[in-house]
C-alpha cells in the first residue's frame, strides 16, 4: 500500500461495493506482489505498478514506513505493507477495484469512512513526511 503525497495533501481511494473486504470504504491504493522472475526491489516495482494500474499515477522518493498482518472476511491471510511515497506525474482517477478517488489533508480525515488502519496509516505517513521531504 502507498501513502502518496502531493503538495501537502494525501490519495484515498473509494474501494467498490463488490469488494470482499471493506466495500465502499475508503483506503490507500495498493495490491498483491506477483512474481515472475527473481527480481530485485520487488516490492518498489509492485508498489510502483499497482499504483500506476489502480489509480493512474506515477511515484517517486519511496520510503518504508511499516507493516502488519489480517486476516481477511474470507479466511484468507494478509499482510500489508506501507509505504510513504510522492506523486510525480499523471492524474489521479479511479481505475481498477476504486470507484473514486480523492486527495485529502489529514484534518480531512474524520470526513471519509475509512478502512481499518488507514487513519493510522495516514497520520503515522504525515509525520514522516514533514520529517524527510520537507526538510
Amino acid at each position: 500500500m502507498g501513502v502518496i503525497e502531493k503538495k501537502g495533501k494525501f490519495l484515498i481511494a473509494q474501494r467498490s461495493f463488490k469488494e470482499i473486504q471493506a466495500p465502499g470504504l475508503w483506503s490507500l491504493p495498493g495490491g498483491k506482489v506477483e512474481l515472475y522472475k527473481e527480481e530485485p526491489d520487488i516490492l518498489e516495482k509492485t508498489l510502483r505498478r499497482e499504483i500506476k494500474e489502480e489509480v493512474g499515477i506515477v511515484i517517486k522518493n519511496i520510503l518504508y514506513l511499516r507493516s502488519w498482518f489480517f486476516i481477511r472476511v474470507d479466511n484468507l491471510n494478509v499482510v500489508c505493507i506501507l509505504f510513504v511515497c510522492q506523486w510525480k506525474s499523471g492524474k489521479a482517477k479511479a481505475i481498477e477495484d476504486s470507484i473514486n478517488v480523492k486527495w485529502i489533508s489529514i484534518k480531512q480525515l474524520n470526513k471519509y469512512k475509512l478502512a481499518q488502519g488507514i487513519k493510522k496509516s495516514l497520520k503515522e505517513a504525515n509525520k514522516v513526511y514533514k520529517k524527510y521531504y520537507k526538510s
